[in-house]
């Protein structure tokens, strides 16, 4: 069922590193990696109104309407949220003789990712996909979080989802033609195809003022596949 519990994924990992030599007094690394994920593909359920019906039914006339179908739940609903932050510092250590305190630099960053994918075969020969990726970043205060309030803004901005700085999508729906299912036509095959794209992109924190970036795309395609084979075989006077 969707809201069962098997279809859920968490995994967290956990690293730390910690080294020093002569030239450098301190250098940490810590990273964190989080992911959540769903996912939910059941098995179609095809709702086929008049295939009892037709079923007795020998002509290959009635075939459009006995194997109409309609599938009322999608084929496949996922969602996967990647979480990555890291912090690594660093001091190089004062030699010589005046020593003094050389101040650390700082090397993080704190990433969030949405991943979402539907699937719906709405019937056995119309399908839409839509997948859709989701880039943010969690700004953090200069430093190390040392105090309550760099905290709080932190996590402010995680359950807000970050700043969003890279966002795709892209839908497809394509739908074979019934043509096989014509007596006068069931040696073709006939697919159309349609597909849209859209980015944004946030911004340079350096240049605000050049605004996002915006790009859209759609592709048309269609094609048709004639088996001549099957057509002379109709007649069984032109087989030799």
């Amino acid at each position: 069922k969707i809201y069962d519990v098997s279809n859920f994924d968490v995994s967290y990992s956990y690293l730390n590193t910690k080294s020093h030599n002569p030239l450098i007094e301190n250098n940490e690394v810590t990273r964190h990696h989080g992911v959540l994920g769903y996912n939910f593909a059941p098995q179609p359920k095809y709702f086929e109104p008049f295939k009892k019906m037709l079923r007795k039914t020998k002509t290959h006339w009635f075939d459009l309407v006995k194997d109409f179908n309609v599938n009322m739940v999608p084929s496949t609903l996922s969602f996967r949220a990647d979480v990555n932050r890291q912090f690594g510092a660093i001091r190089p250590r004062s030699v010589g003789a005046s020593k003094y305190s050389i101040p650390e630099t700082y090397d993080k960053y704190f990433v969030f990712q949405r991943d979402y994918i539907l699937r719906w075969n709405f019937t056995k020969s119309i399908n839409f996909d839509l997948t859709a990726v989701n880039n943010s970043r969690i700004d953090e205060p200069a430093g190390r979080l040392d105090n309550k309030i760099k905290k709080d803004s932190v996590w402010k901005n995680f359950m807000k989802g970050g700043r969003n700085t890279v966002y795709n999508h892209s839908a497809n729906f394509t739908y074979t033609l019934p043509t096989a299912k014509l007596p006068l036509l069931d040696w073709t095959t006939m697919n159309v195809s349609y597909q849209a794209t859209y980015r944004w992109m946030g911004a340079s924190r350096l240049a605000v003022n050049l605004g996002n970036i915006i790009e859209n795309g759609q592709q048309k395609e269609g094609s048709l596949q004639m088996d001549f084979t099957r057509l002379y075989n109709k007649d069984r006077k032109s087989v030799v």
